[in-house]
């Protein structure tokens, strides 16, 4: 849910509900917990970014009116949010799971409509390797390492350099 709403230019409270005496138990715990692994990784993504051309792409859609937890369950890793950096030389794909093998950015293709320009570079966060990646006329088709597992698989952030 945060990466669709950053990737809209909105923003998430995070609400933890307190027990009387100020603590919180065992479930918000985790939740923070596997946020906050999250973020160690793939935090440049999130913060001090803005809104790309389009925010995002593939068929799961987000219901952000009102909180609905339940549309959560219709993203997957065939969704992809965008954002960017100040100076727009950095674009960041976050695929919204963990994909298997080759998978295809249809928004960074030298023949979208979206007119990304042409890339120079594709690193996965949290890693700093360079990855196997192809940028074509239907998409940028990329290859996540196999021998590389994060500790917080929610969504693969790459970062996208642009000459």
């Amino acid at each position: 849910m945060l990466i669709d709403l950053v990737s809209k230019n909105g923003t998430m409270v995070l609400n933890i509900p307190g027990r009387p005496d100020g603590t919180i138990d065992s479930k918000e715990i985790a939740v923070l917990d596997a946020l906050t692994a999250w973020m160690q990784s793939n935090g440049e993504a999130i913060y001090d970014t803005r809104p790309w051309k389009v925010y995002g792409e593939g068929p799961g859609k987000l219901d952000t009116r009102e909180f609905k937890g339940d549309s959560i369950k219709n993203l997957g890793v065939h969704d992809i949010r965008f954002t960017r950096n100040k100076a727009n030389t950095v674009i960041y794909a976050l695929v919204l799971g963990w994909p298997a093998g080759e998978f295809v950015v249809e928004s960074l293709g030298t023949g979208s409509s979206v007119q990304a320009g042409k890339i120079k570079e594709v690193q996965l966060l949290g890693t700093g390797k360079k990855l196997k990646w192809k940028q074509v006329a239907d998409g940028l088709r990329v290859e996540l390492p196999n021998e590389y597992h994060p500790k917080a698989d929610y969504a693969a952030a790459l970062k996208i350099f642009l000459t």
